[in-house]
């Protein structure tokens, strides 16, 4: 496509828009806003004196195309699988788009059922995102977060503030845009405060899944079974326990432990 393409389908899109958020944030249409002349995208005329339904017809043009088809499965299949998706994975996920028309539904079903979601070397092959990371550890450790924009706060301070990517193309979901020294210490002393009950505006509510055990080794069984489904590696748990080691307060020591494996390696894969 072309500089005049991206164009043409601005004006196409004139007048679409969405209500105010106390009106609900529905999408509506203005028709004193569209530009009702006429355009040509891709070589293909759309007469003037139309309204909302060129856009619709935009659309589904633009979603029969094989560049599209292609693009977007490469991209779901980059979400859902792996930072580099397999040829397999995309070449199901654009059958399964011909076949249903661009049921999208239809799409994911195929990657999620493809031999590629569960192969091996895509298993948990993919790094949290910071939502994703604060996400999971408020589930993690069954906390109650409040109302108010303290935790997107904590989101942003990880390095993804909510709506405010400055491109249009969305936060990458390339590891090497979260993985680095300072992000990961971020995401470490975020996991310790959480657990510790000094992350503003949540309250953790782990005491029931994991209490304040006898031995360092005990606890570390029971964070790595609560927290991370028994994925812990050997040299988590080595690293903890020396951390455990001159901790004599039953309480901060589970939170320490806790915090601890939500920093750690294990806990920032998907």
């Amino acid at each position: 496509y072309t500089q005049l393409d991206v164009i043409e389908v601005a004006r196409i899109f004139t007048g679409w828009s969405i209500q105010r958020p106390q009106q609900g944030g529905n999408f509506e249409f203005h028709d004193w806003a569209h530009d009702t002349g006429e355009k040509q995208v891709l070589g293909i005329r759309f007469d003037g004196g139309h309204g909302q339904d060129e856009g619709v017809r935009l659309l589904k043009l633009l979603a029969n195309l094989p560049a599209t088809m292609h693009h977007v499965s490469w991209k779901l299949c980059q979400r859902f699988v792996n930072d580099d998706p397999p040829d397999g994975c995309v070449d199901d996920a654009v059958a399964a788009w011909k076949r249903s028309k661009g049921d999208i539904r239809e799409v994911l079903r195929a990657i999620v059922s493809g031999p590629d979601f569960w192969a091996a070397r895509n298993v948990r092959a993919k790094v949290k995102t910071p939502l994703e990371f604060v996400v999971s550890a408020l589930r993690a450790v069954g906390a109650d977060p409040d109302t108010t924009a303290r935790l997107a706060q904590v989101v942003a301070r990880l390095g993804e503030p909510l709506y405010l990517h400055v491109a249009p193309d969305g936060y990458p979901e390339m590891e090497a845009a979260w993985v680095n020294s300072g992000a990961l210490l971020d995401r470490m002393n975020a996991g310790v405060a959480l657990a510790a009950g000094k992350l503003p505006g949540v309250n953790p509510t782990t005491d029931s899944a994991v209490g304040a055990l006898a031995t360092p080794d005990e606890l570390i069984a029971v964070v790595d079974r609560e927290i991370l489904g028994g994925t812990m590696s050997g040299n988590t748990k080595q690293v903890i326990k020396r951390q455990l080691a001159d901790i004599g307060d039953p309480q901060q020591a589970r939170a320490l432990a806790i915090g601890l494996a939500l920093g750690g390696p294990e806990f920032q894969r998907q």
